[in-house]
């Protein structure tokens, strides 16, 4: 989106323009007094929100369109989207100065999990089928796949749709937002800290967009986990996008200093290294086909 549409969303929800228009007032009148905001902002900000989808004009009042459901439907990540989380993304962008400051991203909103899940819900079909036809490249044969810090399984759907076993492990309370979309979905869902241990006795441990959310200590422990949860011969593949492959990755970089505390977009020969610390070999890196990411891979000795 172009930056002034988010930012004028994000000061929508931040003054209730958002909530009010969306679940109690429908004429910019109504919507100026109930969030405290001019009749001139209201009636700006209503109008603005028509013409970029958000809402629609029915007679003297606004309502809201599908393209807004993610602002209030919040009980499943197939109705968020992915504006939700980037607005969340850009309020820490506005924090950025006090968190260069102390080195602390600020806390996370209560949805900051869904919006999240939202997001990772939303990604570009033709990204998630190269991305899952790279790693099935690794390991023509595989038969059972661990999706690390998969969320709500937008790249596990993918490998079962290719007919193969899959196990998602994420963060407990990703894990919860996911179960609803995956309740009839022929996937295990297992709630843990990559960072501490994986389960075991998988052919392709599979991690998309996790390394740059993670610090180089934790990428570390991440891929020696990976290692002990393949069988030999296994293939771990680590796609995301890094620096000196990917246009965009120093601004990752960045992106990643406003929201996490540990997060960046690192080197080619900084994620070789882990994988070459953590006892893979034949460790190779390539570019994702028709994406703007590339994927590191390495297998476990088959001895």
């Amino acid at each position: 989106m172009d930056y002034r549409e988010l930012i004028l969303l994000w000061a929508a929800r931040e003054t209730g323009v958002l909530d009010a228009v969306m679940l109690h007032a429908g004429t910019p009148e109504a919507v100026a007094e109930e969030a405290g905001v001019t009749g001139r902002a209201a009636r700006i900000t209503l109008q603005a929100l028509t013409e970029m989808g958000f809402l629609e004009r029915v007679g003297d009042e606004y309502e809201a369109t599908n393209r807004a459901l993610g602002f209030f439907a919040t009980t499943d990540v197939r109705s968020v989207g992915s504006v939700p989380h980037q607005l969340d993304c850009l309020d820490r962008w506005f924090q950025l100065p006090e968190t260069m400051r102390t080195g602390e991203p600020p806390a996370k909103p209560d949805d900051w999990t869904i919006n999240l899940a939202g997001a990772m819900a939303a990604v570009d079909e033709a990204t998630v089928r190269a991305s899952v036809t790279e790693a099935m490249h690794e390991h023509p044969d595989a038969e059972r796949v661990l999706d690390v810090g998969g969320g709500p399984g937008a790249f596990a759907l993918e490998f079962v749709a290719r007919g193969l076993d899959v196990t998602l492990v994420d963060r407990p309370e990703m894990v919860e937002a996911a179960e609803r979309r995956l309740a009839d979905e022929p996937v295990e869902l297992v709630a843990g800290d990559a960072t501490d241990d994986l389960p075991t006795g998988f052919d392709i441990a599979f991690c998309s967009r996790v390394a740059h959310a993670l610090g180089p200590d934790e990428n570390g422990r991440l891929l020696a986990n990976a290692f002990d949860a393949l069988r030999p011969g296994g293939a771990v593949v680590l796609v995301d996008r890094l620096r000196g492959r990917s246009d965009d990755a120093a601004l990752l970089g960045a992106h990643m200093l406003a929201q996490t505390a540990n997060g960046d977009a690192y080197t080619v020969d900084r994620v070789t290294g882990w994988l070459d610390d953590a006892g893979f070999v034949d460790v190779d890196v390539r570019d994702v086909p028709g994406t703007d990411r590339q994927a590191a891979t390495g297998r476990t000795p088959r001895d």
